[in-house]
């Protein structure tokens, strides 16, 4: 029997019947490709100015804002998203900024900022930081050839108090970072204490301690020598140093620390030859073996101002480096021999009472 043979138009028709099915079954995925965002790669974050500047991208585009920063008070400069200018700089803008600050109103007022695209923005919102304790400042929203609506201060609100719960996390992140700092820095002094055996040279490690692990650009141990003046036993850093061996009465800030047994904090301008010249903040913590005075140890900062908190710190690291210069001085150690085996435990309990951190 033979074959029946497909006519022609028939296979043709049949055919093109198959391409469009294949095409209707392909639609959907055309579709979804048209919807799905293209891949976008993320973005590198090296260090807290950068995870900044993609938080804030994100909270301008949900503004729609052409750029976006904020100014926390007694801080330098924040972070901002395609922000060149200092919004400081325009006189618009600082009085609008000065308002917000005294009203806690959410005020927008015309400006000339130019942007890191290269344009320059026309009208700028201004609300105020959600206050969390501590934190309190601005935000500042730009816009380029738009204006603002009564709308946007309300999205402005929100956006403000994101960033001001950002701002507090981070807070607490460095709070514990220090703590953790704090703990480490005395438990080293601890351990320097008990096991180091020549002076100098645990106090070299000392001071190297302070400067790494407690944010002090400068630490000094300076120590009575037996004419009378000070000697400076170790300091970080110790080139082009103008004195290494003074009498304390020719400088007020060390004259009071040592004569009335009190920490002396220095603040810029005042005169002090015997630290490096851009220090602008010094803390003098007196180092004392119960009433007898055996010298002072010097901390300072460069860029940072001293609080209430790092006095207390102070304060317990003098105690912590003077037992230390006690137990190492071999006046000290020769004494101790001649006394009974009875006295050591009340030695022992003078460092269980020690305090270990300052107050959060």
């Amino acid at each position: 029997m033979s074959a029946i043979r497909e006519p022609r138009a028939a296979k043709s028709f049949r055919a093109a019947g198959d391409r469009i099915v294949r095409q209707e079954s392909a639609l959907p995925s055309v579709v979804s490709r048209l919807l799905t965002p293209s891949v976008i790669a993320r973005p590198a974050v090296a260090d807290d100015a950068d995870g900044w500047t993609v938080r804030l991208a994100a909270l301008a585009m949900l503004g729609q804002y052409d750029a976006l920063t904020f100014i926390v008070d007694g801080a330098a400069r924040g972070n901002g998203y395609n922000v060149v200018d200092d919004p400081m700089a325009d006189d618009a803008t600082r009085a609008a900024l000065e308002e917000t600050r005294r009203s806690g109103a959410t005020v927008q007022t015309q400006t000339t900022i130019r942007l890191a695209d290269d344009r320059v923005a026309g009208a700028a919102m201004i609300a105020p930081l959600v206050a969390t304790g501590t934190i309190a400042g601005v935000l500042v929203a730009l816009r380029v050839g738009r204006s603002f609506a009564a709308a946007d201060a309300l999205i402005a609100s929100g956006i403000s108090e994101l960033v001001s719960l950002e701002l507090a996390r981070d807070a607490l992140v460095d709070r514990d970072e220090a703590h953790r700092r704090q703990a480490f820095a005395l438990y080293e002094l601890a351990r320097l204490s008990l096991f180091g055996e020549r002076l100098l040279e645990t106090l070299q490690d000392v001071t190297a301690l302070l400067t790494s692990a407690l944010d002090h650009d400068v630490a000094q141990i300076w120590l009575f020598a037996p004419d009378g003046a000070l000697e400076l036993s170790a300091a970080r850093p110790r080139e082009n140093l103008r004195f290494e061996h003074m009498n304390a009465v020719e400088h007020d800030a060390l004259a009071q620390a040592l004569h009335q047994q009190r920490i002396v904090r220095i603040g810029h301008g005042a005169l002090r030859p015997w630290v490096p010249a851009e220090t602008r903040e010094l803390i003098v913590v007196p180092l004392t073996d119960r009433a007898r005075s055996l010298g002072a140890l010097v901390l300072g900062r460069v860029r940072q101002r001293y609080e209430e908190t790092d006095e207390e710190l102070a304060g317990v690291l003098g105690r912590f480096i003077s037992r230390l210069v006690v137990k190492a001085t071999p006046g000290r150690e020769i004494t101790e021999r001649s006394e009974p085996a009875a006295a050591a435990p009340d030695a022992d309990r003078d460092w269980a009472d020690e305090p270990q951190l300052t107050r959060s």
